[in-house]
């Protein structure tokens, strides 16, 4: 890894046999894209194919189809998701990270392009973008990312918790409200179902994960540490 990358990109070995990629977008927008500060993501979308440097990083058609979002905010945490994936996989295959791509079951999931028996995981919220990659063949992995904003968990419950969920987080921390919904949606993209299946359906109870009303067996999770001001979540098959 070069030194621009370094100031960027940080890896990491999980339990599991799962290393985790964490890239950070404002340093991503810094390195590349330096006219525009820290808060302006908002803006609209830019032709990224005449931005110098990020052909060192990606193939011309990832950065042609980044360059079809609308909205700069997408365009950067589609393109540090991907340079996540990519450093990760190096780190496990050794191979050169400009060439791995990746791409998407009809229903979203993320796989790596040719390489489906090498499971991969994709999350960005706030300033980081992180994938995860298994060192195990065929093995699923799930990551999911949220930076923590005090208060909302009480408006998300309303649409993402059960009624036996929040009984037994009445009176917990933010922090443990954010693990619960981290581990929730780790798990809904660890079956690939994403979007595609209702929160409710998906219990993080103390007893473990609940679908459908049963304990769900054969997996594992975790909330490692991660940065401050956030919460990061795993779920991998055992």
């Amino acid at each position: 890894m070069n030194s621009s990358l370094e100031q960027m990109v940080s890896i990491s070995r999980l339990d599991g046999g799962m290393v985790l990629a964490d890239v950070d977008i404002a340093a991503f927008m810094g390195a590349f894209l330096p006219e525009f500060p820290a808060g302006k993501r908002g803006l609209p979308g830019v032709d990224l194919m005449a931005v110098p440097g990020l052909e060192a990083l990606f193939m011309a058609a990832e950065t042609e189809r980044a360059s079809g979002f609308r909205v700069l905010k997408k365009q950067a945490e589609w393109l540090c998701g991907r340079l996540a994936v990519k450093q990760a996989v190096a780190e496990v295959l050794g191979v050169s990270p400009r060439g791995v791509t990746v791409d998407t079951e009809p229903e979203g999931a993320p796989f790596l392009a040719g390489n489906k028996a090498t499971p991969i995981s994709i999350s960005h919220s706030g300033d980081h973008a992180v994938a995860v990659v298994s060192t195990r063949k065929g093995c699923r992995v799930a990551v999911d990312l949220e930076q923590v904003e005090a208060g909302r968990m009480p408006h998300v419950a309303r649409v993402a918790f059960t009624p036996r969920e929040i009984n037994e987080l009445d009176g917990a921390s933010d922090a443990e409200w954010y693990r619960r919904w981290t581990l929730k949606e780790a798990y809904l993209k660890y079956i690939a179902k994403g979007f595609h299946e209702s929160l409710k359906k998906v219990e993080i109870l103390n007893r473990g994960i609940c679908h459908n009303g049963e304990a769900v067996a054969g997996i594992a999770w975790d909330t490692p540490q991660f940065r401050e001001g956030y919460q990061l979540s795993v779920v991998w098959q055992r």
